[in-house]
């Protein structure tokens, strides 16, 4: 059942990790800003999912534009598909999002069942259960008695003046991967299979933002395009000695079958199965995988669902989604998608540009296998999922992994003494020189300061006390356990 709040919700608002955005002028709905400890994190996360996957060999990171002018949506499909059923107020005049307005009555009942029916149901038959359970406007009361549309969920501008050329922000980062293909292919030298990234801003004009972070109006993405020559579907041997090293298809996920509880399988499971449609697909599985590891999540805190047919994406062949059990409900965080030559074939045609590369000597329009992140998601079920509420301590902390911690070291002088606070400015300097993280502070009592420290998920606070001033020793206190050891401050890392 939905819950009203994040078990973080307290520190996320006392520590301004986050809060909405222009509150001076009544903060509308979907904007979210972020505060020092917030940005920090985020970047952290960015830093894994750059460290993970962008970086893997043969993959590249490009920056793309955010406007794009109206053909390249006509090519994707977006102007015709990216749409959400609305629902509008005859009192207020308020958009509400029938489907979201019918999954938030079903877990109230917790009918799991009704939910699953759900992902399939037209806008008809929505319209139907929101009469027929006499649901209200979320903004002001009144009973819903209207019809059940579709909302086109771009945001439309114009490049110029009077018979200016329309221009849409993107909601998602992948078409200009599509675009700058291959040219970026030939200028780099790359070989099938082959990564191009990107991570950014999208937007969406939701109609009923919600729940924070998971869905707002404008959001960061992290998306990997992994092209592939389409004769090489099931080839498991042209992922190469990187999957025998790391033994990709015998790693082990959580997968829920559509209609039923995860459990564990091994990747090469799926491809055996053909639960997914070739090595590529399960490459980016591993890849997700790693990276949920990596910033700190259990194996067992997230699985990877089955999308059915009827929920499939207009450019995709099949998709999984990996999705976590939040305060809010279960989430989705991530998704993979076969997007096959789609996308490719689209802007070729649109276009009129030809967008198929040589692959040796044979001419190709390659496949596309793609893993899709929501960066603003992930860092939510971070923060909802770590968060500890400390009855022995007597106070609430986040168990962050150290990749994502906002600092690597908390550095504490015991009292406001001259010579105390001297060494640990000298201690703070000298971390930051070798590229550390440091929270400096020297105020309030040092029971106070820990808690601060370990609210915000610092994995270690450094104590600079008077036998520090003798033998150049300070007390290094660990979050999780409180046991405090005593080394050479030259001897951090």
């Amino acid at each position: 059942m939905e819950k009203s709040e994040l078990a973080s919700e307290d520190i996320i608002k006392r520590r301004s990790i986050f809060y909405k955005a222009f509150g001076i002028y009544g903060e509308p709905a979907g904007f979210y800003d972020f505060g020092p400890i917030g940005l920090s994190i985020k970047r952290n996360i960015e830093g894994i999912w750059r460290r993970t996957v962008a970086e893997h060999q043969g993959f590249i990171e490009i920056e793309t534009t955010t406007l794009a002018p109206e053909p390249v949506f006509k090519a994707s499909g977006h102007l015709s598909t990216f749409t959400d059923p609305i629902i509008v107020c005859s009192a207020c005049h308020a958009g509400n999002r029938a489907d979201k307005l019918l999954e938030s009555h079903y877990s109230k009942k917790s009918d799991k069942a009704a939910i699953t029916a759900l992902r399939k149901m037209d806008i008809t038959s929505m319209e139907a259960e929101i009469k027929k359970n006499k649901l209200k406007c979320e903004k002001c009361g009144t009973e819903l008695t209207g019809k059940v549309e579709y909302f086109n969920l771009m945001f439309k501008t114009h490049a110029g003046q009077g018979t200016a050329e329309p221009m849409y922000l993107r909601p998602e980062t992948a078409q200009s991967i599509f675009m700058d293909f291959k040219e970026l292919y030939r200028l780099n030298s790359l070989k099938l299979p082959c990564g191009i990234c990107q991570s950014g801003r999208a937007y969406r004009n939701e109609i009923s933002p919600r729940q924070q972070l998971v869905r707002m109006r404008e959001f960061m993405q992290m998306e990997t395009e992994l092209f592939y020559d389409p004769k090489m579907d099931f080839d498991k041997t042209s992922l190469g000695e990187y999957a025998k090293r790391h033994r990709i298809f015998d790693t082990k996920i959580l997968f829920a079958e559509s209609g039923k509880e995860p459990k564990e399988i091994t990747i090469d499971s799926l491809i055996s199965s053909k639960k997914v449609p070739n090595a590529y697909f399960a490459f980016l599985i591993y890849k997700d995988h790693e990276f949920m590891q990596r910033i700190g999540f259990d194996h067992k805190e997230y699985w990877f669902r089955e999308i059915e047919k009827e929920e499939l994406p207009h450019y995709s062949r099949c998709n999984l989604d990996v999705e976590v059990e939040t305060s809010y409900g279960i989430v989705e965080i991530t998704g993979i998608a076969d997007r096959g030559t789609f996308d490719l074939q689209s802007h070729a045609k649109v276009s009129g540009a030809d967008l198929s590369i040589m692959n040796g000597e044979e001419k190709v329009l390659p496949s596309v296998a793609e893993l899709s992140i929501g960066l603003d998601r992930v860092m939510l079920a971070v923060l909802d999922k770590k968060a500890i509420d400390d009855k022995e301590r007597g106070w609430k902390w986040l168990k962050l992994s150290k990749e994502i911690s906002p600092f690597d070291y908390s550095i504490f002088p015991l009292q406001k003494d001259e010579k105390l606070i001297e060494l640990a400015t000298r201690i703070n300097e000298h971390l930051k020189g070798r590229g550390l993280r440091c929270n400096y502070s020297d105020s309030a009592s040092i029971g106070k300061r820990y808690a601060k420290s370990d609210e915000i998920g610092v994995a270690n606070a450094i104590t600079i006390d008077y036998q520090s001033l003798e033998d150049n020793t300070v007390t290094i206190r660990d979050r999780d356990t409180a046991e405090q050891r005593r080394v050479k401050w030259e001897s951090i890392a």
